[in-house]
């Protein structure tokens, strides 16, 4: 992401929970000529039996009792990776959901610049209590020329997740810095624990590990450049990240076959012992928790001696967020769903659940999960948010950077690896 967004944002993501309490602008009102409820149908991702997926379906049904709009709402979950197909073919197709998740800046641009999103600047601002509930520059990755297209649900920040038991058996501190973590993998390794857990079948996975150690290694402006068209892949930052990604994979920092490992059974053998750390974005916290209790550490991703970044920065986004299709017959009951999800007897619930949320919001401090309270004081340090690649970049080039770090895990050259993609990117890069 640009820099000044990126600097936005971190001021909007760091304890949340801690806060004080153009498209087709139709006026349907979600009647149908004969009186009969419309339905709203609203995709998801996820899977239905996931905490947040639960509280969505609460979400639903506060709607479904509270709006006057006579609708009732249905929802869809779909897994993550599936859905961004599902999405991009419904979009291709002109059938695209009432209401639908959406990620920022480079996923939704295109859909935005297509015309099938639903400009909802002008009910936000003709709405001050419910835009006053956002905690200030939340959604400034969802605007397109200064219009806001989609609203965020929670936030997400990248952790570096540990077992205290395993640490503390083996006398091992929380990694300062990339030394230490080298050293950290050779006491595990030594003693039969896997370093990481790490399931890389859907490469957005181990993406994030390179994101992080890109910007340890440059900072975040050899990303900025690239984004913005004046840098490449090639800089050193990235070649030094993807030499590091193939280092940690000759210290078996990582589980034997990972690269066609699914992401789920990775997680569940963190939860069970079997690893030390976990690489993981924010939105774990509970499922994490739920086994883990007080075994479970988190802290900040380490830095690397001599690099121009630093632990303060954190990879993340605003998440989970919501937008409506341009062709939606009910754009002011999908907007009230929306505004549904914002309310604080959701976003509590949120909070409850593990997340950092996008709305100030007053928690009772005994129901918050402690390691998301922890999590949001250590964001009271951040000096800046960069967003996930595949994010901030779009579906298209951001994929092919995830298939580049994967392929590199594999062994691929580094150099002509990065090459390649910076030869797709400039293919594939879309004019603003």
């Amino acid at each position: 992401m640009k820099r000044i967004l990126a600097l936005v944002l971190c001021v909007c993501i760091a304890c949340p929970f801690l806060l004080t309490a153009c498209g087709n602008q139709s006026g349907d009102s979600g009647k149908t000529a004969d009186g009969k409820k419309v339905e709203l149908q609203i995709s998801c991702w996820g899977i239905e039996t996931d905490p947040n997926s639960k509280i969505i379906k609460e979400a639903v049904d506060l709607f479904n009792k509270r709006n006057t709009l006579n609708a009732v709402a249905k929802v869809t979950f779909t897994e993550q990776e599936q859905y961004k197909t599902k999405i991009a073919a419904e979009m291709a197709a002109n059938e695209v959901p009432d209401v639908f998740n959406t990620w920022a800046a480079g996923f939704l641009k295109p859909f935005v610049k297509a015309g099938k999103v639903y400009d909802l600047t002008d009910k936000l601002n003709a709405d001050t209590e419910w835009k006053n509930r956002y905690v200030p520059g939340v959604y400034s990755s969802l605007e397109f020329d200064g219009r806001v297209y989609a609203l965020p649900t929670t936030q997400t920040v990248a952790c570096l997740f540990y077992n205290k038991d395993i640490f503390k058996k083996y006398n091992l501190s929380e990694p300062k810095t990339y030394d230490d973590l080298k050293n950290i993998i050779k006491v595990l390794n030594e003693n039969g624990i896997t370093p990481f857990a790490l399931g890389n079948k859907a490469p957005w996975v181990g993406a994030m590990y390179s994101e992080l150690i890109a910007n340890r290694v440059g900072g975040t402006e050899p990303y900025n450049k690239v984004y913005e068209g004046t840098g490449t892949w090639e800089d050193p930052s990235f070649i030094e990240a993807g030499k590091i990604m193939q280092e940690l994979v000759d210290m078996k920092a990582f589980p034997e076959g990972f690269n066609a490992l699914d992401n789920d059974p990775a997680q569940a053998d963190f939860k069970a012992g079997k690893c030390g750390m976990l690489v993981m974005g924010s939105w774990a916290i509970q499922q994490l928790y739920d086994d883990m209790k007080d075994s479970l550490g988190v802290c900040k991703f380490p830095e690397i001696t001599g690099g121009k970044g630093n632990a303060d920065t954190w990879l993340g986004q605003p998440d989970q967020s919501f937008a409506i299709s341009a062709k939606s017959k009910a754009v002011d009951a999908a907007a009230e769903f929306i505004k549904t999800i914002s309310d604080p007897e959701i976003q509590n619930k949120l909070v409850e659940a593990g997340n950092l949320v996008a709305t100030n919001v007053t928690p009772d401090p005994d129901k918050v999960n402690p390691v998301a309270r922890e999590v949001g004081e250590l964001l009271s340090d951040m000096k800046e948010l960069f967003v996930f690649y595949d994010v901030g970049l779009g579906a298209t080039i951001g994929n092919e950077y995830n298939n580049t770090i994967q392929a590199i895990t594999a062994g691929q050259s580094v150099e002509e690896s990065f090459k390649a993609l910076q030869k797709f990117t400039e293919q594939n890069r879309e004019e603003d």
